[in-house]
């Protein structure tokens, strides 16, 4: 009996044992957010965004900065990790950050020395966003406040989810993504680039949250090109929603195109797309044959036509391929001319469809891309009208 009890309570004991490294949450403070930047007198510059709990709670804020930011500088990433505690009585943890914003100039010397780091490491998570501050220093984009979100770091990683799925201007790139495509063999890794627009001395006033007009706000501004590992050049914003196009990843947009010969407009809202890629070896080159199919209505529109004629719908839809199919061959051509760099991934396709072709191209596919005949069709169905069919501009 005695034995029974003493297997049980040994049972019990095994059922109730701790967690060796437990942190708690008054010991800790949560990272959201780090940028990082060139030292001045050091190799880098790293600054951390952590938030204060009980101004993120609107039943115990007093109004205070709902957010901390906090810089130091030394010569590795994982350094000051953890040396940046040194004016802080809290621990910093990591397993919650949601960004990464990293300066043009570190961007233009390359990304790979401080990136193994951050993907090594186990406290840190591989899902946060990466983008590159264009411009300026990384650091004045963490330090902005806005009405949008008490912290920046969140505010600016809602703002490229909400333009990805709304616009298709903003790639959705995480770290995993980032060292899957750069570890690739047949693609280069791309990364969103943001702008402070305003004085950022005045970015960090809490003032900025009560105001009607902010004095300053960060803004999605283009796509960077890092061709091994550093950054090359940029793309426009149009120019990064026709990549996203042909790597099928397009959730919601809006096209605008001309009607006929006249100099108006109509723009039509893509709900609905779908991108197929087809690879082979044709004449001793890689070649490629997309088709993108996108559905969506008439979102608005200047045209003199009838919305109740079928005919209508037709001749939408030959402006909008014929607008795009050169718009996303355009984007093509100046990949392969200007910067040599497959920033859309067909390389990758040749390689799953057709492993022995590609391995043959694989170790100079940057040449063999640029000579890969490329042909793209663009299909698309315009379904309704909006709500209204009827128009009330006669002319």
């Amino acid at each position: 009996m005695k034995v029974f009890k003493l297997m049980i309570i040994i049972c019990l004991i095994i059922t109730l044992t701790g967690c060796w490294d437990r942190s708690e949450i008054t010991e800790v403070s949560i990272v959201t957010g780090m940028a990082v930047d060139k030292g001045e007198n050091q190799k880098y510059k790293l600054t951390i965004e952590t938030t204060t709990a009980t101004e993120m709670n609107r039943k115990t804020a007093q109004g205070y900065a709902p957010s901390y930011i906090q810089s130091l500088e030394g010569n590795t990433i994982g350094e000051l990790t953890h040396k940046v505690s040194i004016s802080s009585a809290t621990r910093y943890i990591y397993s919650h950050m949601r960004l990464l914003i990293i300066s043009e100039e570190i961007a233009e010397e390359g990304l790979i020395s401080f990136m193994d780091f951050l993907y090594r490491n186990r406290e840190i998570r591989n899902d946060f966003n990466i983008v590159i501050a264009k411009g300026g220093d990384a650091a004045d984009l963490i330090k902005i406040v806005s009405t949008d979100k008490k912290s920046s770091a969140l505010k600016i990683y809602s703002q490229l989810m909400t333009m990805h799925e709304e616009w298709g201007g903003a790639p959705n790139i995480k770290l995993k993504d980032f060292v899957h495509v750069f570890t690739s063999d047949g693609q280069v890794p791309v990364l969103a680039a943001m702008r402070l627009i305003g004085d950022s001395k005045k970015g960090g006033n809490v003032k900025n949250m009560k105001q009607v007009s902010s004095d300053n706000k960060v803004t999605i501004d283009s796509l960077g090109i890092l061709k091994n590992g550093k950054l090359i050049a940029f793309l426009s914003l149009e120019e990064i929603r026709g990549m996203l196009f042909l790597q099928n990843k397009i959730k919601n947009t809006v096209i605008t195109a001309n009607c006929g010969k006249e100099n108006k407009k109509y723009g039509l809202r893509i709900t609905r797309s779908n991108t197929k890629v087809s690879a082979k070896e044709e004449d001793g080159v890689p070649s490629f044959r997309i088709k993108v199919r996108a559905e969506g209505y008439v979102q608005g529109t200047e045209c003199i036509t009838n919305l109740e004629n079928p005919d209508t719908y037709k001749n939408f839809e030959k402006s909008i391929n014929k607008k795009m199919k050169q718009d996303l061959t355009d984007l093509v051509f100046k990949m392969k001319e200007d910067y040599r760099a497959d920033i859309f991934g067909f390389g990758e396709h040749l390689k799953d469809q057709n492993y022995k072709v590609f391995k043959k191209y694989k170790n100079d596919w940057e040449n063999h891309f640029v000579d890969s005949k490329i042909h793209i069709d663009f299909y698309s169905d315009v379904k309704r009208s909006g709500i209204r069919k009827e128009r009330y501009i006669i002319k």
